[in-house]
């Protein structure tokens, strides 16, 4: 056997082994729906540069509006809520944050991306928030429970925002 015959010999052999390989590889909707899930199980994460800080629980990175997901700051119109969103001035604006997604979670009834923020430091934006008075630990929205109950454990006051 000639050098051309075996290349395509083995160009053959490998063409078929791969159409027996896919055969025996299940494609049934069921498993589609299993790879789904997985992806959804872990949170992804994105960076952003934030561009405005609307409040103590709302950035804007560019023109998406993205409400912190697991806390409720106080309305800007109120002491707190002034308190918060300076607070979250100093420690976002015109910074690179990270967004966390939450499995299951996308947008609000506004359209705004639900997203945990992870700082530059590694730690958690929301769980540094929920200690002051101005911010309080917030079950809406499909916040998982487990996250929901660690804002909770910092949370030693709830929110005042008077």
């Amino acid at each position: 056997m000639g050098t051309v015959e075996k290349v395509w010999s083995g160009i053959g052999a490998a063409v078929f082994g791969l159409v027996a390989v896919s055969a025996l590889t299940p494609t049934s909707s069921a498993t589609a729906a299993l790879a789904a899930d997985a992806s959804t199980e872990s949170p992804s994460l994105s960076t952003v540069t934030v561009t405005d800080v609307l409040d103590g629980d709302t950035v804007m990175a560019g023109p998406q509006v993205i409400h912190v997901l697991g806390i409720d700051s106080c309305p800007v119109s109120t002491p707190g809520g002034a308190a918060a969103k300076q607070m979250a001035e100093s420690m976002l604006g015109r910074r690179q944050i990270t967004l966390r997604t939450e499995p299951g979670v996308d947008r609000d009834a506004s359209g705004r991306l639900l997203r945990r923020i992870d700082l530059a430091d590694g730690g958690d934006y929301g769980s540094f928030m929920v200690p002051f008075a101005h911010t309080g630990a917030d079950a809406s929205n499909g916040v998982s429970r487990q996250y929901l109950a660690s804002l909770r454990e910092n949370d030693g006051n709830g929110r005042s925002c008077g």
